[in-house]
């Protein structure tokens, strides 16, 4: 049978007290993000908003290009002053964004359902299936030893994540490789440098 949870109930679970991977905590989804969350400074280290610098390739053949952005997941993504993403993508592109900031694990509206584990790198990567708070689901894999995110399977299509970097008391993948529904190669990305930003910069232009 399968078994859903909210996510804000994890918060308040004796679940939380659940340490390791434990067979409790690979079978209980609310003891699975919970461990995921932890590993990464808690729900108030997690990244609200952010700026980073990183460079990326279209493809297989495109030029590296640089880019600088900042980001208030789920909604607000610019690069210069420009909010980049249209209405209509919304949940399309900064959800993805999102879950690799681990948000989505501590939102009320969130779902969650474990997954069957997946081998990524030789390694029996836990999976979590994320809904409500993004929509389509999401599938979520992590590493056992480390709880990084390695992987997001969404929309037919993967991202692939490795190089953690710590940022202020949490962490996140440097590096993503996104596969697309037809198993191409999309898009490579590394991110150079990482900030948490307090607030929105003064003269973005706002949707």
């Amino acid at each position: 049978m399968k078994m859903y949870f909210y996510a804000f109930v994890f918060l308040l679970s004796p679940f939380a007290l659940c340490s390791g991977w434990s067979q409790a905590a690979t079978d209980d989804p609310i003891a699975l993000a919970k461990r995921i969350v932890a590993s990464h400074g808690g729900a108030e280290k997690l990244l609200r908003i952010l700026s980073f610098e990183e460079t990326y390739v279209l493809g297989t053949s495109g030029k590296p290009t640089d880019r600088k952005s900042v980001l208030q997941p789920p909604l607000l993504w610019f690069v210069g002053k420009t909010e980049r993403v249209s209405q209509e993508n919304k949940r399309a592109i900064c959800q993805d964004v999102w879950m690799w900031t681990l948000g989505p694990l501590v939102d009320p509206r969130t779902k969650l359902e474990t997954i069957p584990s997946a081998v990524i790198d030789g390694k029996e990567a836990k999976g979590l299936k994320v809904s409500g708070s993004v929509e389509p689901a999401m599938e979520v894999f992590f590493d056992p030893t480390t709880s990084d995110l390695l992987k997001i399977a969404w929309k037919g299509e993967q991202f692939l994540f490795n190089a953690p970097v710590d940022v202020d008391g949490t962490r996140v993948p440097s590096k993503c490789t996104l596969i697309g529904k037809t198993g191409n190669l999309r898009v490579t990305t590394e991110l150079k440098k990482i900030d948490r930003l307090a607030a929105l910069p003064e003269g973005l232009n706002k949707p």
